[in-house]
């Protein structure tokens, strides 16, 4: 099957940093230079992503391509990732200046002494799910007791947490150790799937499977994914500073034209920074599609992409406490850059 569009799960931040440092070090890492300053006025700034060139980067590849990221005063990098990926370190060590993960890893990498700080949200809605066939549907959380519900290892415990919060026994639902690959769920081994919306759906729907799906997102797991972060370091630099800024304006700009034609936007991503990666393009757009809702909602028509409300920070904090994530959780979030973009 096709590589998962979205590695929402998370990783491991125990893991060896690109270089010479490791998470367990990472509080004395940063000092290294992640971006610089160029004779024409730009800084060179590397946003590294958290897994290949497709879609779920659209935003950023498009606003490259278009120049948003040059008008902005940075000249970009963008550096894609992929399964061995692990971004927090390489942000926390100065080699990018701005990373793409999950709220609740850049949470734990913190925790690990990491100065990392989340300064954009792109995903609003979290897209894990539960997935059903449509034959045979699993609509609420309350129908999952006395199923069998096929789940990764990752996610297990993120699972665990959801159930208990919403009153309901973990062991009360039989849980089927499976990977990315949704077939098992096709070949009756589970009832249900705990799918990405805009992943394991397109791919039963391009084998002319019908499936529902609902976010877990309506049961209050509300971790916002691929946010921007950065360190506390470089919003403390003036240059640097000013870097982050036009990265966020930049990517900003690039979901604004991806997301009024994702078709476009698919097609480019396909023929341009994801050639490598043969990517098929019918799924690629079926998946640039199921990311509009996921990345424009009610909130960002009202604040603008990217947003980082104070319920929303909310709502994100009583999910990473409630997943066990400990510390200054309020300090995770700086809003000051998008402030700063919003005020013009």
């Amino acid at each position: 099957m096709p590589a998962p569009l979205l590695r929402r799960a998370p990783r491991a931040v125990l893991a060896l940093l690109a270089g010479a440092c490791t998470v367990g070090l990472l509080a004395g890492c940063a000092g290294s230079d992640s971006s610089a300053s160029e004779g024409d006025g730009t800084t060179a700034a590397t946003l590294q992503l958290g897994w290949i060139a497709n879609v779920e980067n659209m935003g950023p590849f498009v606003g490259e391509r278009d120049g948003d990221y040059a008008d902005a005063g940075v000249d970009i990098t963008i550096t894609p990732g992929g399964p061995s990926t692990t971004v927090e370190p390489l942000v926390a060590s100065g080699k990018a200046l701005v990373g793409l993960s999950s709220a609740d890893v850049v949470a734990r990498a913190r925790n690990e002494g990491a100065p990392l700080v989340i300064v954009g949200a792109t995903l609003q809605v979290n897209p894990m799910s539960i997935m059903s066939l449509a034959s045979s549907p699993v609509n609420t959380l309350d129908d999952l007791v006395g199923s069998r519900l096929c789940i990764q290892t990752s996610g297990v415990s993120i699972m665990d947490g959801i159930l208990t919060a919403n009153d309901i026994e973990p062991a009360d639902v039989e849980y089927v150790t499976a990977d990315f690959d949704p077939s098992p769920l096709v070949a009756g081994d589970c009832d249900a799937f705990v799918s990405f919306l805009n992943n394991q759906p397109v791919t039963l729907k391009l084998q002319g499977i019908d499936t529902v799906a609902f976010p877990l997102s309506d049961y209050g797991y509300e971790a916002w994914g691929n946010v921007l972060f950065t360190t506390e370091e470089a919003l403390a630099d003036e240059t640097q500073r000013a870097a982050v800024k036009a990265v966020v304006e930049g990517t900003i700009a690039g979901w604004t034209t991806a997301l009024a034609d994702p078709d476009a936007a698919a097609e480019y991503v396909v023929d341009g920074p994801g050639a490598s990666q043969n990517l098929d393009l019918e799924q690629q757009k079926l998946a640039a599609e199921a990311f509009v809702p996921l990345v424009q909602t009610a909130e960002t028509e009202q604040n603008g992409l990217l947003s980082m409300s104070p319920d929303g920070i909310a709502a994100n904090i009583a999910t990473l406490e409630g997943q066990g994530v400990e510390g200054d959780l309020d300090s995770l979030f700086d809003t000051s850059i998008l402030d700063e973009i919003t005020a013009g």
